[in-house]
């Protein structure tokens, strides 16, 4: 049995860079992030990401076999609910435990081999939960509960059943870094296409189904559902032409049936950009297809360096130390639910690394290489094999 209370201490020797230096750095969570998901013509869904920060984050390419054995944190700092998982999970996590005394880093970005996904999306509105129980066996911290469902369940609908028998009490650390709880709302899909969003906000823990297979960030997101009903006019069909007076036009181009999606980069304009997507891009016939189409689409949300900057104490996700800052795309993943495969493609890199989970099945240790490393190479499941082998 792999234990992460000792196994993540000698994994995060692997980064000397700490998450102590976004203290140092003012920075904040991640500010601009955009989860969606696509199903193909067989129904079969593939979700990905992209992830904006004004920082670097030390982030690990970590792999948790099954039958890892995981204990979290009580509100005391005493150790709290502990599991073993029974699905492997792989996905990306903090370089250090998020708080002291934590056993193991944060999966930000993740899936299991059964085609279950998080990810962890910034919500401003997040407050900690009045009701975390007192039975210290229930109590699991926010920061692990992406491994708690990726590593229990198989599907949204089973997850959703845990969670509504009471089977955990979430609680929010406060952590130095984010100066208090940390805000984020986590974002979860299938193999069938359902999905759920978990928000922390009205002193209690909220479940919600996602019909439209979208997240962004605040406001909380039945806002963001509502605010749908205000683009209900949005379709895919080019009108090219008109008449004004007497003056009979036509479209010199098509494409201006997108003149009403927003092309503002703040969190609703994303949102009803990505609804916008996912809705009426042309389903894929074969998993191939379908993760180029996904990579597509991502490819619209993508960020490069000062495409928008915020100064300084002006709101945005402008940090102490610098005149303005700049929130670019550090990395887009992606999730291929068909074929049981993982995509990463960092700021730095041109194309996108491949992983294949059930190709890391052999491994029965806890495995995480720095981000940075798989720029631009093509197999990140051998680049594992190998870590895991030294």
């Amino acid at each position: 049995m792999n234990t992460l209370k000792t196994s993540f201490r000698s994994w995060q020797k692997v980064c000397a860079t700490s998450l102590s230096a976004l203290t140092a750095l003012g920075a904040g969570p991640a500010a601009a992030c955009t989860a969606l998901m696509i199903t193909d013509a067989n129904g079969v869904a593939y979700s990905g990401k992209t992830m904006e920060y004004s920082t670097p984050i030390p982030l690990l390419m970590t792999y948790m076999p099954a039958g890892t054995r995981v204990v979290s944190l009580a509100p005391d700092g005493s150790d709290g609910m502990s599991f073993t998982t029974r699905y492997p999970i792989l996905g990306g996590a903090t370089a250090a435990a998020l708080q002291p005394g934590a056993h193991q880093g944060m999966m930000v970005e993740a899936a299991n081999d059964q085609g279950l996904s998080v990810s962890s999306n910034e919500l401003p509105e997040t407050v900690e939960p009045t009701d975390v129980g007192t039975d210290k066996a229930k109590q699991l911290a926010g920061t692990d509960l992406s491994n708690w469902v990726l590593g229990n369940f198989a599907t949204v609908a089973e997850a959703k059943a845990a969670l509504a028998k009471g089977e955990v009490k979430v609680w929010l650390p406060k952590l130095d870094f984010v100066s208090g709880i940390l805000p984020e709302h986590y974002i979860f899909f299938d193999k069938t296409g359902d999905g759920m969003v978990i928000e922390f906000t009205g002193g209690r823990m909220n479940v919600y189904d996602n019909p439209v297979g979208v997240a962004t960030n605040g406001p909380e997101f039945p806002w963001h559902l509502a605010n749908l009903r205000n683009y209900s006019f949005l379709d895919n069909m080019d009108r090219n032409s008109g008449q004004f007076g007497k003056l009979k036009v036509t479209s010199p181009d098509s494409g201006n049936a997108l003149a009403g999606v927003p092309s503002t980069q703040i969190s609703y304009g994303r949102f009803v950009k990505a609804a916008y997507y996912t809705t009426f891009t042309r389903k894929a016939k074969t998993p191939q297809d379908a993760v180029v189409t996904l990579a597509h689409i991502l490819n619209n949300f993508d960020r490069p360096y000062n495409l928008s900057e915020d100064a300084a104490g002006t709101g945005g996700d402008g940090t102490k130390i610098w005149d303005t800052s700049s929130e670019v795309t550090i990395f887009t993943w992606m999730n291929d639910k068909a074929r049981n495969r993982y995509y990463l493609r960092t700021i730095d890199a041109l194309s996108f690394t491949a992983f294949d989970i059930a190709r890391l099945a052999s491994l029965k240790k806890v495995v995480a290489v720095d981000f940075t490393k798989f720029v631009d190479q093509p197999d990140g499941t051998q680049m594992l094999l190998d870590a895991a082998a030294q």
